[in-house]
């Protein structure tokens, strides 16, 4: 039986593909989009990737895992795919859109886009063309067939990586976490830039030894990568969950500061000096945000304005 090689769920071609997308697979130039927006891209949330500038996010439909929390359930996990309202843009549409718009990258963003890969290829090709970034937010459920076609046109990702723990991705994604890991080391191997997300849920993924898991992880693998800590609110299927305490979010950050990684944020939570970037050399603030204010104080040089140490940003 012929199966789907493009994320390690491995579907038959029967029409009952996990993502519900099998019969589109393999169009190149026909892009059904759900949502086009523009966004900042610290919304990615990409905060060492072309900062305080704006990003042209594209999502499509369908998602390779089952998340119980998951906040774009409407087009990641539609009940009838075939009813959500979708428009046809072809790869020269949305980089005209991004350049109309005078923006610098092209974000595949909202549901799962790797579940589409020939689409963000046959794009980014075509944005490569005029120096248009391709940035890819994903849950890194990817296969290594598909991740090494993506990273020749991918520059940046953010991966979420939802726990540590297999029993979790079990019971709510209904996945595995060792492909989301693989994912992580591929794209870092292949010099594109990754951030990771870890949205902490009360009772299911917020102890400390959960925050030790993903930080002893990103550490072991690069304490470059800059990782963000994000408060959950009650979604879909977890409705009847707590939102996650502002204490919790701060823990995470202390602890993983304090364990060595370079750079920390809280996300979805009230703005504070967390937010900033600082210059690990002499702690001068690189990028300062309020919200989505975003001051960028890097130089042209890619250097601190201060001590002119080499920020871990990459800017134009």
């Amino acid at each position: 039986m012929n199966r789907c090689n493009i994320c390690p769920n491995h579907c038959s071609f029967d029409g009952n593909s996990i993502c519900q997308q099998t019969p589109i697979y393999d169009s190149e130039d026909a892009i059904y989009t759900t949502a086009v927006a523009i966004d900042p891209i610290e919304k990615k949330p990409l905060y060492h990737f072309l900062p305080g500038t704006f990003t042209l996010s594209i999502g499509t439909l369908g998602c390779n895992l089952k998340c119980l929390n998951c906040q774009n359930h409407t087009i990641a996990q539609p009940e009838q795919s075939i009813l959500v309202p979708t428009t046809t843009y072809t790869p020269e549409d949305i980089v005209n859109q991004a350049i109309e718009n005078n923006l610098e990258s092209i974000s595949w963003t909202y549901n799962e886009p790797t579940i589409h890969p020939k689409w963000i290829i046959s794009t980014a090709k075509v944005a490569k063309e005029y120096d248009i970034k391709t940035i890819v937010v994903s849950n890194g459920y990817t296969s290594e067939e598909t991740l090494a076609d993506l990273v020749k046109y991918v520059d940046a990702v953010n991966i979420d990586i939802k726990s540590m723990s297999n029993d979790f991705y079990r019971d709510i994604c209904s996945g595995l976490v060792d492909p989301v890991l693989n994912s992580v080391k591929y794209y870092v191997k292949h010099d594109v830039h990754v951030e990771l997300t870890n949205l902490l849920i009360p009772g299911y993924n917020d102890t400390t030894e959960d925050m030790r898991n993903i930080i002893n992880f990103v550490g072991n693998t690069s304490k470059d990568i800059p990782l963000h800590f994000t408060r959950f609110y009650p979604n879909f299927k977890l409705m009847d969950v707590e939102a996650t305490p502002e204490r919790t979010i701060s823990k995470a950050c202390d602890l993983a500061q304090y364990l060595g990684i370079k750079y920390v944020y809280p996300g979805n939570v009230s703005p504070s000096y967390k937010d900033n970037t600082y210059c690990k050399h002499c702690r001068h603030v690189l990028v300062e945000r309020n919200g989505y204010d975003i001051k960028s104080y890097v130089t042209s040089q890619c250097a601190c304005p201060n001590c002119s140490h080499k920020a871990d940003i990459i800017i134009k």
